[in-house]
């Protein structure tokens, strides 16, 4: 990945970054890693979380998954010593289908295709912790701190304790509701809060995920700044943490003793039925995410989802089964349920802003970091690592010019971020039809254009297929063309224009025949 180009551009930079202040709002590992490469180049960066500070194993914890393209920027932060991601990190080797007893391995024989399995919430408390240790008195970390206004024009950043904000935005609901007109609510957007603090920026980061408070600001604020969701899976998902680890009645896999932690993933997946995804973290602790639950699937409590799960799958641990139903099924709400949708921006960018991550750009999780991956993490936290790093690249190519920077990234970013989006699209819909997901499309138009895109990837694999079988040495396959993904030196813009190498000249001698029977016809009648 190449710095844009930028006119008159020379060894001195027009804007100095150790003037700046970037306000980071969202402290998970996409925030973290800004803060770090905002930092390495010399900004002093406030990051405000609303959350409490993360750690292994608490409520916010749900596998994530790296791929190579994502595990690269530990080694241009210098953080190759990092335990879950990384050079000395343990990658992940393959994934057990608990159901067939079948390994599909990972490439780990380069760090240019390995992927990693790891707790987001403790890779994100290692970074926060990283980044105190190794930019003292430039980057500070604010939990349970929340953003709720920013003054665009004027680079003013109102931030307040999230229990303040709490409150604030239910008196402003309220407020709204029973003030006629949307002005009302408008205006209150950008009354101060009590307990609130103004931070100036002369950068404003949104990395605070599919719910971000940055993103909702630049929608009320930003004209033609446009947010949709054209489709979310019916069935959400809950992160595991800390099922037995040993003492169980039997073994779930002859050797399951001897595997090291992130070494592989185990899967119990089947039709109309919740999946199940562990991992052994890199403290010892059993731990994964149950996905596809349904309301019918939580309403017979702990209980009643352990002995769906037992049925489902009777190779699954009874002591597992009874601690999933326990953390995804208690009525208290411990760990909560989540939903996976595709989330898409018009632009990631508006005034000294940018959006990363989730924020600008969410996934289902469909299309996988590796095979057998798909519904844990997928690509969503390497292409929120890509952003970050094309944030960072940007800002050295425009030498730190913030009136440039947000439009410049936006720009890169988009070509990459809707090529991986189709692709999932084309995944999402798929697993659909094998009856892995339900889904709710936002209309009928996201419906039909994610049958038109499923169509264009069919043809695809068709056409690479009988190339492939007929030249195997000149040829991939649609398969081994996808494949390339897990290669960070490629990238998915890559991917689809070599899909469309393989339907494009099909698609034109379709419409051209068609095209040259109409004109024949018309010729004919003329004659």
């Amino acid at each position: 990945m190449d710095a844009p180009d930028v006119e008159d551009e020379d060894d001195r930079p027009k804007w100095d970054p150790s003037k700046l202040t970037a306000v980071v709002v969202g402290a998970g590992p996409t925030g973290a890693l800004a803060a770090h490469y905002l930092a390495m180049r010399g900004y002093r960066v406030e990051v405000f979380d609303k959350g409490p500070r993360p750690r292994a194993g608490d409520a916010a914890s749900v596998p994530l998954v790296l791929s190579s393209r994502g595990a690269i920027a530990f080694e241009e932060l210098g953080l190759t010593a990092q335990r879950r991601v990384g050079p000395t990190a343990t990658a992940l080797r393959g994934v057990w289908d608990m159901v067939g007893r079948q390994l599909r391995p990972t490439d780990t024989t380069s760090l240019y295709r390995c992927t990693y399995v790891t707790d987001r919430s403790g890779l994100a408390a290692d970074l926060v912790a990283a980044a105190e240790a190794k930019y003292p008195g430039r980057v500070s970390f604010h939990f349970e701190s929340e953003l709720v206004r920013a003054e665009l024009k004027n680079r003013v950043a109102g931030v307040c304790p999230t229990s303040a904000a709490t409150a604030a935005a239910a008196a402003t609901a309220a407020a709204a509701a029973a003030a006629p007109g949307a002005a009302a609510a408008a205006g209150a957007a950008d009354a101060p809060v009590a307990g609130e603090r103004e931070v100036d920026f002369d950068l404003l980061i949104g990395a605070d995920g599919t719910d971000s408070s940055v993103r909702r600001i630049l929608k009320a604020k930003v004209k033609d700044f446009a947010v949709v969701r054209p489709v979310e899976e019916q069935g959400g998902y809950v992160g595991l943490w800390g099922l037995p680890g040993r003492g169980l009645a039997a073994e779930p896999l002859i050797g399951f003793y001897t595997h090291r932690p992130q070494e592989y993933v185990y899967e119990w997946a089947a039709p109309g039925k919740p999946a199940v995804r562990l991992y052994i973290d890199v403290d010892g602790q059993v731990a994964g995410a149950v996905s596809g639950l349904a309301d019918t699937d939580v309403s017979g409590g702990p209980a009643g989802l352990a002995a769906a799960l037992t049925a489902a799958y009777p190779s699954l641990p009874a002591e597992w089964a009874a601690a999933i139903g326990e953390q995804a099924a208690s009525p208290t709400g411990a760990r909560p349920r989540r939903s996976a949708a595709i989330l898409q921006c018009s632009q990631f960018y508006g005034p000294r802003t940018v959006l990363l991550g989730d924020a600008a750009h969410g996934v289902s999780g469909a299309l996988g970091a590796a095979p057998g991956l798909s519904g844990l993490g997928g690509q969503g936290a390497s292409a929120a690592v890509e952003s970050v790093r094309t944030l960072a690249l940007v800002l050295r190519g425009a030498q730190d010019d913030m009136d440039k920077v947000p439009e410049v990234y936006s720009s890169v970013r988009g070509d990459a971020v809707m090529a991986m989006q189709m692709m999932e699209f084309n995944e999402l819909k798929n697993q659909a039809d094998a009856g892995l997901r339900k889904l709710k499309f936002e209309s009928w138009w996201y419906e039909w254009s994610s049958t038109i895109t499923q169509g264009f990837f069919r043809l695809a694999a068709l056409v690479g297929g009988l190339l492939s079988a007929l030249v195997p040495g000149r040829f991939l396959n649609a398969a081994q063309v996808v494949s390339k993904l897990q290669d960070r030196r490629i990238g998915y813009s890559e991917v689809i224009r070599m899909l469309q190498g393989y339907a494009a000249p099909i698609v034109m001698g379709v419409f051209g025949g068609v095209f040259i029977g109409i004109f024949m016809a018309y010729a004919s009648r003329l004659a």
